[in-house]
Parts: structure tokens; C-alpha cells; sequence
């Protein structure tokens, strides 16, 4: 009965982890789409525009529209909030949208929203972290936040290490140590969060 029940526990384990695995894995077609638009913002100059056109340029620090921050890596996941918010918005006119993301997924989005203009009629500014002027003290923030990330991703990496999993299969030990290294954890972008009002 003991065995049993360990056994029961070790599968209704293991079926959280296959739908934590479902719910953060990235299928192949969308990894590819990054590196598509990547390669779309290298060789097309009309993924290249700028974003936002240079009449809407003013609209980026008029407080008299709504602006909403995304602080992302995730390319369809931003098209997608942002497709949904102008369409549902009662006003999107006076929507101005900051995309916030890091360098590497840079060129993907900026490519992404000039060759997909699914926020008109909304205002739509794309950052990368690399472009932005920090204050000196936030820069020391920053700094301490990228050492941050680095200490987590290491606890994390680590933190299974040495646990003793006996009780349940090496199977079901190798996979609590992938879930524990996965982004949503140790994401960069989760941590800058934290500095958006700066």
C-alpha cells in the first residue's frame, strides 16, 4: 500500500511537470519565426521603418494618451496583447504602447510590428534594453540586477544538485531540475520589472 501510494504521488508529480513543460514549451515554428523576423530586419528595409512614424513621435510622452509597458521577449505573445488591447479598447487612438525588450529580441520585434501594423490605430514605440538612458543611479540598479539574475540562475541550476530524490524515479529528478532552470524562473525581463518606474 506504501508502494503505492509512492508510486500514485511520483505520476500526479510527473503530470505537473508535463503540463509545466506544455505550458512554457516554445514549439519549433515559433523559435523559427524569431529567426526569420531576424533575418527579415538584416535584408528588408521595410522591417527597418520606424517605429513610431515621426508625426507620432510627440505621442510617446503626452500623458493625455494611456500607455501601457510590455517588458518582453516573446514576439507573438506581444502581437497578440497588443492586437487584443487596440481591438477591445474603447478608444484605441489614445493607446501608446511601449515594448520593452531585450537586445537579442530587438530586431525580431521592431520586424514583427513594421511588417504586421497590428496596432493601428494605436501609437506603438519597440526598445531594446540596450537603448535605454538610464539614470546613473538606476544604471548601478541595473547592473546589480544583471548580477542578480546571474546569482538565481545559478541557484537554480544548483538547487537540485545535491536533493535527494529517492522516493521518485531519476526521471521525474531530471525534470524538476529542467523546470527549476526554466525562464520563467530566471527570466532577465521578470527582474526589470522592477525597475519600470525609472
Amino acid at each position: 500500500l506504501s508502494k503505492m501510494e509512492q508510486k500514485v504521488r511520483a505520476a500526479k508529480l510527473q503530470g505537473y511537470i508535463y503540463r509545466h513543460y506544455a505550458s512554457i514549451g516554445v514549439p519549433m515554428s515559433l523559435h523559427c519565426l524569431s529567426l526569420k523576423l531576424a533575418d527579415e530586419y538584416s535584408s528588408n528595409a521595410a522591417a527597418r521603418i520606424q517605429i513610431p512614424s515621426p508625426d507620432s513621435v510627440t505621442c510617446l510622452t503626452n500623458n493625455l494618451y494611456q500607455h501601457y509597458v510590455l517588458l518582453t521577449d516573446n514576439v507573438l505573445a506581444a502581437g497578440v496583447v497588443i492586437a487584443s488591447a487596440v481591438k477591445s479598447s474603447a478608444k484605441p487612438e489614445n493607446a501608446v504602447f511601449h515594448i520593452i525588450t531585450d537586445k537579442k529580441t530587438y530586431a525580431p520585434m521592431h520586424a514583427w510590428f513594421a511588417l504586421n501594423p497590428v496596432y493601428s490605430p494605436a501609437v506603438l514605440e519597440v526598445k531594446g534594453l540596450h537603448q535605454l538612458d538610464w539614470p546613473s543611479e538606476s544604471n548601478i540598479k541595473v547592473v546589480e540586477i544583471t548580477e542578480m539574475h546571474g546569482a538565481v540562475k545559478e541557484y537554480f541550476y544548483n538547487r537540485w544538485q545535491g536533493s535527494s530524490l529517492s522516493h521518485v524515479s531519476s526521471d521525474f529528478g531530471r525534470e524538476m531540475e529542467a523546470a527549476q532552470r526554466s525562464p520563467n524562473y530566471v527570466s532577465f525581463m521578470n527582474h526589470m520589472r522592477i525597475y519600470l518606474p525609472e
